[in-house]
């Protein structure tokens, strides 16, 4: 048997082996943490975001490029980082109390934004009890659209007093992600959702506050006039019934153009980045309404053309109609109890029962699909690690690790050798 003084000389010596590796794990965590300080400096000295030439990839491979990003996106936050850089103007720096927040997301529509931001820059807010702020979300734009945001925020520093930020993302991860920046940058109780091809008209932001702020609805939303981008002719009219959950299981019938009480929107949780997973962007507006009304708050409609919806060839309402099963599927699970308590047809979410429960197309967790999703973010990280200075520390830690637990696994051995003696 091991002497009592070779026993008490293993003790200590393993005594100072673990001490020694928890200091060497504090030192990889410092490093780690001086590696990634690094590299958010080198990006924020560049501030360029993450763009990429999406038109050689097909849909499936688009939407795992997005996941990836949004998971780079999410790892900078909880390193303590916003993956975003802020410019404003003069009249947005001395605007501490704005009433409401108008969210413009931005992505590529360099030819639609001076008619958005003329048309919010023209609202009568006469009646308000403060100013409104303009936070325009740009989600890592590929053509003009940033530099023209930019030229609008230097011709309002000297002629208007209208507070404009713009918010330019490092990682383009998709339009609820932007919003959802939007909401967590706002100043103001109350949010007003529009999207860079869209415009408002002069009364719509004061006939929209003037209900929701004397109410307790979650949200307060008018009539929109859908006109053809060509010919400018109105082809018809969206979101333009009385709010009713009924109707709303059916099939999605309200637009995002909206006025939302901040507070409640937070509190369902704000856009679900994951329904990229499912599908396509499309549905956020939809997902966002029928959180409401699962968490059983009230909206009101208020009779009234307010805003206007442009119909393009780069609608997204084109590509999502290619998931859109898949989607319904997926609120089936997510919303049940909304469902089960609303529904009244044989529609739901804008598809036939039948359809819907019949199909076997509905994506599982265990699916495929997903483990690819993963194994393609791992990748991108691994080719991204191993091209810094980070990688050569890791492969030393783990050398030094393995080291230490070949001496543990000694220790074990002889010390059971011992004991069988």
């Amino acid at each position: 048997m091991i002497s009592y003084e070779k026993q008490s000389q293993l003790t200590l010596t393993q005594e100072k082996l673990n001490h020694r590796h928890s200091q060497i794990l504090a030192s990889h965590k410092e490093l780690e943490k001086k590696h990634f300080q690094q590299e958010i400096n080198q990006q924020v000295v560049t501030s360029q975001p993450l763009k990429l030439k999406t038109s050689d990839y097909n849909l499936e491979e688009k939407r795992l490029l997005f996941i990836s990003r949004l998971q780079a996106a999410n790892f900078c936050k909880t390193k303590g980082y916003n993956p975003w850089d802020i410019k404003s103007n003069q009249a947005y720096d001395n605007c501490h109390n704005p009433c409401i927040t108008v969210v413009i997301t931005l992505y590529n529509y360099s030819k639609y934004i001076y008619e958005c931001l003329d048309s919010v820059s023209q609202s009568d807010i006469s009646d308000l009890p403060g100013n409104i702020e303009v936070l325009v979300i740009d989600d890592c734009s590929t053509d003009n659209s940033v530099n023209l945001v930019e030229e609008y925020l230097a011709k309002y520093n000297q002629k208007s007093d209208l507070p404009i930020c713009l918010v330019k993302k490092w990682f383009n991860t998709g339009l609820a992600d932007a919003r959802n920046v939007g909401l967590e940058l706002s100043r103001s109780p109350y949010i007003f959702i529009l999207d860079a091809d869209n415009w408002i008209y002069p009364h719509c932001l004061a006939t929209l506050y003037d209900k929701i702020q004397s109410s307790k609805y979650a949200a307060v939303y008018g009539e929109i006039s859908r006109f053809d981008n060509d010919t400018r002719k109105e082809l018809n009219r969206i979101s333009c019934h009385e709010w009713d959950v009924n109707k709303l299981v059916k099939q999605p019938y309200i637009d995002a153009m909206a006025i939302f009480n901040k507070e409640i929107l937070l509190k369902v949780g704000g856009y679900s980045t994951d329904l990229i997973e499912y599908g396509w962007f499309g549905w956020d507006d939809y997902d966002v309404w029928l959180k409401l009304a699962q968490s059983n708050y009230s909206c009101k409609f208020i009779p009234k053309v307010l805003s206007a919806y442009r119909v393009h060839s780069n609608s997204m309402i084109n590509t999502t109609n290619k998931y859109a099963l898949n989607l319904a599927k997926h609120f089936c699970k997510k919303f049940a109890d909304v469902t089960q308590k609303y529904q009244t047809s044989e529609m739901i979410f804008g598809f036939p029962q039948s359809e819907i429960y019949f199909k076997n197309s509905y994506i599982q967790e265990n699916n495929p699909q997903l483990l690819l999703q993963e194994l393609h973010f791992a990748q991108t990280e691994i080719a991204a690690i191993k091209s810094s200075k980070f990688w050569k520390l890791r492969t030393i830690w783990l050398k030094i690790k393995n080291i230490f637990y070949i001496i543990i696994l000694n220790f074990i051995f002889i010390k059971r050798k011992g004991a069988r003696r």
